[in-house]
Order: C-alpha cells, then sequence, then structure tokens
C-alpha cells in the first residue's frame, strides 16, 4: 500500500467529517444568532456558495504554487476564518459569521482539490483510461455490462404505450 495514498485518505476523511461538524454548528450557531428564522441556514449556504466561488482561484493557486502551498495557504485561511467565526459567535454579529464561513469557503474547495490524487502516484495502464478518467473504467470494471444496461434503459423504443396483454 502506498503511505502518501493511505495518509491522503486518512486526511479526507478528516476533512469530511470537519465539513460535517462545521455545516452542523453554523446551523447551530446561525439559528441562535439570525435576525430572522429564516435567516439560519445562511452560514452553511455561504460556506457551500464561497466552495463554488473561490473553486477556480484555488485552482489557478495550485497551478501557480504548487499543490503543497496552495493547501497551506487553504489551511491558512481556514485557521483565520475560524477564529473570525468564533468571534463572531461571542460577539453576536451574525453578518460576521456569514462573511467568515464564506471565506472559508476558499479552505473547502482547497481541500476538495486537493483530494484529487496526482498522476504520479499511479499510471493508468491504457490510453482509454487516460483520455476519460479512471471513474468509468473503475465502475465499468467492477459492474460489468452497467454502462451498456444503462444505455439501453436511457433509449426510447417507440413513442406510443407497448399494447396490453391479455
Amino acid at each position: 500500500m502506498n503511505p502518501r495514498l493511505l495518509l491522503l485518505t486518512l486526511c479526507q476523511g478528516l476533512f469530511m467529517t470537519n465539513n460535517v461538524t462545521l455545516i452542523a454548528i453554523n446551523g447551530l450557531v446561525g439559528l441562535a444568532l439570525a435576525p430572522r428564522a429564516w435567516m439560519a441556514t445562511l452560514p452553511v449556504m455561504a460556506y457551500v456558495t464561497g466552495s463554488a466561488l473561490s473553486a477556480g482561484l484555488v485552482a489557478r493557486h495550485q497551478r501557480a504554487w504548487g499543490r503543497k502551498r496552495a493547501f497551506q495557504a487553504g489551511l491558512a485561511v481556514g485557521m483565520l476564518t475560524t477564529a473570525v467565526a468564533a468571534y463572531a459567535a461571542y460577539a453576536h454579529l451574525f453578518w460576521l459569521l456569514v462573511g467568515a464561513t464564506l471565506v472559508a469557503g476558499y479552505y473547502n474547495a482547497n481541500a476538495a482539490l486537493y483530494a484529487s490524487r496526482p498522476r504520479s502516484w499511479s499510471r493508468p495502464r491504457s490510453r482509454s483510461v487516460r483520455s476519460r478518467g479512471c471513474w468509468p473504467a473503475a465502475s465499468s470494471a467492477r459492474w460489468p455490462g452497467r454502462i451498456s444496461r444503462t444505455r439501453r434503459a436511457m433509449r426510447f423504443r417507440s413513442r406510443s404505450p407497448a399494447p396490453m396483454r391479455r
């Protein structure tokens, strides 16, 4: 077993645990601080939106600085925004909490983009895997016939309903 892959798997498990915890706590803190009840999930929405908005920026940083340095920058942003969000919860500042979780989306996008394995860890065996990515090939190897069954199921055989048999 590749020790780097094992470490990456462990870190991704901790990252997912962090996401679940952050979303649960943000929802509860948002409910306690929100001026209106319907605004309670705005911090959670800001976290997801921040992640989506910063994915391109993270990709650019990973290309320019390298994956390791960009990930370290994401960790620094994550620690800073956690401190700001903790202060916002302490001081009962709802909009500061929303802003901090929006910026924390950079950390989330960084960790999510870091999850994709580097090409140097394993080499694809065939050209088709290299050109299409590993997931279609892996899923078709695990479930043979899945792709052809899916294609057959998606075809429309006729526009009229099938006649009923007696």
